[in-house]
C-alpha cells in the first residue's frame, strides 16, 4: 500500500503502469491499482519482492521520478543497503536489461567530455553476482580535484584497483552517490589513472570539498557507488 501522505507527490498518478528501478539498475514493472480508496502497489510486485529476496523487517525508500518510475533503495533489518539488491536481477523475463540507460550515458559522456569513436567501442556488460563485499579505495580530495577551472577538475585514483577493474582505454562508468547518478570516464596517461567527464559535475552537486574522503565501491561492473566523509574543521 502507498502511504496515504506520500500520495500528493504522485502527481496524481493513482493508476495505471509503473516501473520498480532496484539498486542493480534494472526494472520491474508493476500495476498501481485502486481499492476502497487506497492506492497498491499489485501486479508485478511479488515478482520484485521475489528477486530481492525481501523479507520481513526489510526496510524500502521510494523516490518517484514525476513521471512512470519509483527508485527503490533497500535497506536490510540493520538499517544498512542489502548489498545483495545489487545484483538483483528479473526472474522469468521480467522486468528489462539496464543497458539502455548505460548507454545513454555513455552517450552523455561522449557530448561532454569530446571523447569521440573510442568510448562507442566500449562493451557493457550486465552486473556480476552478488557478493558479500565490494572492491573499492579510498582517496582523501585534493585541492586541483575540487576547485579550479570546471572542465579542469580531474581526481587521481588508485592504480593498482583502475589496472584491475577498468581495463579498455577511456572507459565510460559512473558515480552513484545517494539517490544520483554522473557519467565519467576513466582515463591513463602514463602510470596515473584519471576520473575526468562528468567529475566537476559531481563536485558541484554533491558538494564536496578539499579534505573530503570519498570511499569508491564498484557495486557493478560500470557503477562506483561514492561514500563521502566531511572533512571537520577543529576551532
Amino acid at each position: 500500500r502507498i502511504p496515504p501522505a506520500y500520495r500528493k507527490h504522485m502527481k496524481g498518478k493513482d493508476s495505471g503502469d509503473v516501473h520498480l528501478k532496484g539498486p542493480s539498475g534494472y526494472c520491474w514493472p508493476a500495476r498501481l491499482t485502486k481499492e476502497s480508496g487506497n492506492l497498491y502497489l499489485a501486479r508485478g510486485w511479488p515478482a520484485f519482492v521475489r528477486d530481492h529476496g525481501i523479507q520481513r523487517g526489510h526496510f524500502l525508500l521510494f523516490r518517484f521520478d514525476g513521471e512512470t518510475t519509483l527508485k527503490v533503495k533497500v535497506f536490510s533489518g540493520t538499517a544498512c543497503e542489502d548489498k545483495a539488491a545489487f545484483g538483483a536481477k528479473p526472474s522469468r523475463g521480467n522486468g528489462n536489461d539496464p543497458r539502455k540507460p548505460r548507454e545513454e550515458l555513455v552517450a552523455k559522456v561522449r557530448e561532454e567530455d569530446g571523447s569521440g569513436h573510442r568510448a562507442e567501442k566500449v562493451v557493457l556488460q550486465e552486473p556480476g553476482p552478488s557478493t558479500s563485499t565490494f572492491p573499492s579505495f579510498t582517496k582523501k580530495l585534493k585541492a586541483y580535484s575540487v576547485v579550479g577551472r570546471e572542465r579542469g577538475k580531474t581526481l587521481v585514483i588508485d592504480s593498482t584497483f583502475a589496472k584491475i577493474h577498468f581495463v579498455k582505454p577511456r572507459m565510460p562508468i559512473v558515480l552513484r552517490w545517494e539517490d544520483k547518478e554522473w557519467p565519467v570516464i576513466v582515463t591513463k596517461s602514463s602510470e596515473r589513472y584519471y576520473l575526468r567527464g562528468g567529475w566537476p559535475k559531481f563536485v558541484k552537486e554533491s558538494k564536496v570539498q578539499e579534505g573530503d574522503t570519498c570511499k569508491f565501491e564498484l557495486v557493478d561492473r560500470f557503477v562506483l557507488r561514492v561514500h563521502v566523509l566531511k572533512c571537520v574543521e577543529e576551532e
